[in-house]
């Protein structure tokens, strides 16, 4: 009986049924998607982290290593469970070429390295540890991903010819954020190219409890070892890892939450119109004693076979969309642990989606109770409660022409059938806007301001130990004052100092000294620091010593204990993330490394000077800065645009899906109301222009109160999600393209859906609707 009933139904009402299919169809994909993405990126990048025993301590040194003193260290430490001095030969980017494609333009610090013996091992595309032959060159995976390099290709490193054997998967450097990258060759080969290259060492530590990562660290800088170079740690290696995707998903997974929302409106618009349709053959169900169980049954099969058919639809989708979807993911970290645990929770997800929908039917359909069997064979339509007491009038909106006159008034008098309608625009506004905001963040210039990086900078100079005496900071500083193609220009030197905090042991701050005005980075809280007693700590740091903007911390210096004030907070990805900021003056402390920031007058001429630079002062590292963003965050942007386009694609389709519906329901609520204006004259296009009226009155507030979230509730939320990733957090910037394109795409869309369903108003016969 239920298979005839349904099979009727949706022969009569084909358009409902193939909509509210498509939704939970919809809802289905993207909860699958958002749960198998999600799942087997947290355990690729496990996966790969264990496989490639990556350290949970790296510190990059150039210039001589005492291993005589770093053995004792570790010895007395005791939290070592192994380390290893790594070599890392540091080439010239014109020095590599991969068939035919040179580094020359490459921002990044391109090596040559060996297979490790006891951590950070480089694996293959099956994760297990390489063991290249004489002759054989594995290449970062990431030049496969960008189709410049491919097995069997030759490359000349340095002059010398090799075979491309394969690619390899680096758990510390793996990510395009990755400002370094390795080429692993054997050890003969290595040894003929060693004079060719800059020798840098990676000194790397496993620990027996990573959870004293922070002790360790602020331990080996006071010991005195060798800090020559940046340095990173576990956490920031699993961030750089997942930063591309990670951002994606986040979203997606936002996104696959809205439309679950939706979808259950959905259900409440097609639920509302069946009942208005079939008001009187249920009053006729009632009148011969039908109990409400068994009515609410019959409408009760419909929905649960839709819900059924549209979350298996939307499980099977999302099957090929994933392994799409999971190629990058699996390109860079490999098979995740927990793939077979991912198509568990997906399959469950799904599955609740669907008992929620079908329970949510049956709750809606509770409102049997309240029809009246007599009126509703009678009326053959639900006698609705208007509420007519508003100070609204038609004489108040003269503005207006009186068909949208009347549509407004209409609003005002039924709120309670508007709201839903209302609430599905907002969020379809959201669902555009946040998107595309978070795209035109992160390919705006001034994103890496969130991340440490000031977008002024137009070449980024540093000078570590080996280099960094004050004869070549003077010479620099000489040379950039005597440039006219130069603005400014901004000297910063790191130096570590001893933190005395109560329960913190053998606490060490690298502290930022100079002028960090010039250059400024996107501070969370407070600013940067203007008085010698203040210091700003980035946003790792404030975690661990549990500050916030107006607290004090101890420095020692010159075996002087000296209170600063915190007086910002600001993001870093790098130097491991662990920096503060302040301008006081010390001549006594060791100089870790020396940056100086460039910004030229014309930025046509960067190539130029950056070659002229690279020629005069052959000491100093040279970075273009413009390459470095384009470089470094180039996939990442390209991943957000098409999660933005999709994401409009998405809130437009919804849009118009739900308006059609509910012009739908109207149309059948109203079928008696507009049968009067037409038998007082009114004609079918001055009826069908007060209901265009009520959809956009009700899409211009939807999409007011959907924009004003956007920029709220959509930036917070950003910023939690990019502070999962790492302690990073993004303000989203918004631009004119957004708040006003994305609301005309909307309007535009509506006002087209609602025309073409009012043209339903024609059909409304005079005589069928009043004979009562």
């Amino acid at each position: 009986m239920y298979r005839k009933i349904i099979k009727n139904d949706v022969r009569d009402s084909k358009m409902i049924t193939i909509i509210t299919t498509l939704f939970i169809t919809v809802a289905a994909l993207l909860v699958a998607l958002a749960t198998i993405l999600s799942v087997n990126l947290a355990g690729s990048i496990d996966t790969l982290m264990e496989k490639s025993q990556s350290p949970h301590y790296m510190q990059m040194h150039t210039g001589e290593v005492n291993r005589e003193r770093l053995a004792k260290f570790v010895e007395a430490d005791g939290n070592v469970a192994t380390y290893e001095v790594a070599e890392f030969l540091n080439l010239n980017g014109s020095d590599i070429e991969l068939g035919d494609h040179s580094l020359a333009d490459s921002v990044e610090d391109n090596g040559l390295a060996v297979q490790s013996k006891n951590l950070d091992y480089f694996l293959d595309m099956e994760n297990q540890p390489i063991q290249p032959k004489p002759g054989e060159l594995y290449v970062p995976v990431m030049f496969k991903k960008q189709g410049l390099a491919k097995i069997g290709d030759k490359a000349k490193i340095a002059g010398k010819t090799f075979t491309i054997n394969g690619f390899l998967r680096d758990g510390t450097m793996n990510s395009q954020m990755a400002g370094s990258k390795r080429f692993l060759l054997h050890q003969t080969d290595y040894d003929e190219l060693f004079s060719k290259g800059k020798l840098e060492y990676i000194i790397q530590f496993r620990l027996k409890d990573p959870s004293k990562l922070n002790q360790f660290e602020a331990a080996y800088k006071k010991a005195g070892l060798e800090v020559n170079g940046p340095s990173g740690t576990h956490r920031l290696f699993k961030l750089g890892n997942a930063m591309s995707d990670g951002i994606m998903i986040g979203i997606l997974l936002l996104i696959s939450l809205l439309v679950v929302l939706m979808t259950f409106m959905c259900i409440r618009f097609t639920l509302l119109a069946k009942i208005e349709e079939d008001y009187k053959e249920i009053g006729v169900m009632k009148a011969i004693g039908l109990q409400l169980k068994a009515i609410k049954k019959i409408y009760l099969a419909k929905y649960a076979a839709i819900s059924i058919i549209g979350s298996l639809l939307g499980y099977l989708i999302s099957l090929p969309l994933s392994y799409l979807l999971l190629k990058n993911i699996k390109l860079f970290m490999g098979e995740s642990k927990n793939e077979g645990l991912s198509w568990i929770l997906a399959v469950a997800g799904v599955l609740a989606v669907m008992l929620l929908m079908i329970a949510y039917v049956y709750v809606l359909l509770n409102r049997f109770k309240k029809i009246s069997a007599v009126e509703a064979i009678r009326f053959s339509g639900a006698n609705e409660k208007v509420n007519t007491k508003t100070r609204f009038n038609l004489r108040r909106l003269a503005c207006f022409s009186p068909d949208t006159r009347i549509g407004i008034i209409d609003i005002m008098n039924r709120k309670k059938i508007y709201l839903t309608m209302l609430l599905v625009f907002i969020i379809s506004t959201f669902i555009m806007i946040v998107p595309a905001l978070v795209y035109h963040t992160t390919s705006s210039e001034e994103f890496v301001e969130s991340l440490g990086f000031s977008h002024k900078i137009d070449i980024a100079t540093s000078l570590y130990q080996s280099t960094n005496s004050v004869e070549n900071q003077d010479k620099i500083e000489d040379y950039l004052a005597n440039d006219s193609d130069v603005e400014m220009y901004s000297k910063i030197s790191t130096k570590n100092f001893d933190v005395k905090e109560a329960g913190v042991e053998n606490g060490v701050l690298s502290v930022e000294l100079g002028n960090h005005q010039k250059f400024p980075v996107n501070y969370l809280k407070g600013h940067a620091p203007r008085r010698i007693n203040e210091i700003a700590l980035s946003t790792i740091n404030a975690d661990e010593y549990n500050k916030k903007i107006g607290d004090p911390i101890i420095l020692i210096r010159e075996g002087r204990e000296e209170k600063f004030i915190v007086c910002g907070i600001y993001a870093n990805l790098f130097n491991g993330g662990k920096t503060a900021k302040a301008i006081f003056e010390d001549r006594t402390t060791p100089t870790i490394w020396t940056d100086i920031s460039i910004k030229l007058k014309n930025p046509s001429k960067l190539t130029e000077k950056m070659n002229q630079y690279k020629e005069d002062l052959p000491f100093a590292k040279m970075n273009n800065a413009e390459q470095y963003r384009d470089q470094t965050f180039g996939s990442t942007i390209q991943s957000l645009l098409m999660v933005a386009i999709g994401a409009s694609l998405v809130a437009v389709l919804i849009t118009g899906l739900i308006t059609s519906l509910f012009m739908k329901l109207l149309l059948v609520k109203d079928k008696k109301e507009i049968a009067t204006l037409k038998a007082i004259g009114l004609t079918n296009q001055e009826i069908r222009n007060q209901y265009l009226a009520r959809s956009l009155t009700i899409l211009v507030l939807g999409i007011g109160l959907g924009t004003g979230l956007a920029m709220t509730l959509g930036k917070t939320i950003s910023g939690l999600v990019s502070a999962g990733l790492g302690g990073v957090s993004v303000q989203l910037i918004g631009s004119p393209l957004i708040y006003l394109g994305c609301p005309l795409l909307l309007l535009i869309f509506t006002y087209l859906t609602s025309r073409v369903v009012t043209t339903q108003v024609g059909k409304i016969e005079i005589a069928e609707n009043l004979k009562d």
